[in-house]
């Protein structure tokens, strides 16, 4: 990890609650994207559902209250995607000197990778979010139930219920992944999507690219 990536996750975690706009910093280090930019064009995607970028493209929808989802893509592919405050977006105005030192920092490909690698807090957790990386404590886990999938193969699964401290989420366990989390492990879920599920918000992690690794 760089030193500008390392001074950055520090920031994001003294300053925890505000870790959207840590990530906003990260997206535009990848990107090469100056954070006034950057802002501008998401003011603009808030106000008419679309912008650009640089070579990102936007869309934007309401998610609640002064809160809105962005979905970023690049050649037509999603590369991110997250929902930030207008608090958080008006900090791209004026980006602290210490954080516009680190962004202009040359080594670009471990900030690129530690950019969806910024782990959030459940409480920050909204419907819609994509890429999620969290850390969390398994603090219980329901019977096995058998269900059939779509094809009418017979599925096992059971719901862990993850905990940071900052509130508690529901993560789908299946078949092989229910004997290799119990109760009280700390996992780490990478590339998770949060959902809304039977009335409450859960995570879901893709068979191809997400994954459920615990903390020894």
């Amino acid at each position: 990890m760089s030193i500008a990536a390392s001074s950055l996750r520090s920031f994001a975690n003294e300053r925890g609650s505000d870790r959207n706009f840590i990530y906003l910093l990260m997206l535009a280090r990848k990107y090469d994207l100056e954070p006034i930019a950057l802002h501008n064009a998401l003011v603009e995607a808030r106000g008419s559902r679309k912008s650009t970028c640089g070579s990102l493209s936007i869309e934007s929808r309401e998610l609640k209250g002064n809160t809105f989802s962005f979905m970023f893509s690049q050649n037509s592919r999603a590369v991110a995607q997250t929902g930030i405050s207008n608090y958080s977006l008006a900090k791209l105005r004026d980006v602290p000197p210490e954080l516009t030192r680190l962004l202009k920092d040359r080594n670009r490909r471990s900030m690129a990778n530690d950019c969806v690698e910024l782990e959030r807090r459940i409480a920050d957790l909204q419907v819609g979010l994509r890429h999620v990386s969290l850390r969390a404590r398994v603090v219980d886990k329901s019977e096995v139930r058998a269900v059939q999938s779509r094809d009418g193969l017979p599925l096992a699964v059971c719901s862990a219920t993850l905990s940071d401290g900052t509130g508690q989420i529901r993560l789908p366990l299946w078949n092989s992944q229910i004997d290799s989390v119990a109760k009280n492990d700390t996992v780490v879920i990478r590339e998770a999507t949060v959902r809304y599920f039977m009335g409450q918000m859960q995570l879901s992690v893709p068979r191809k690219t997400g994954s459920i690794s615990i903390v020894r």
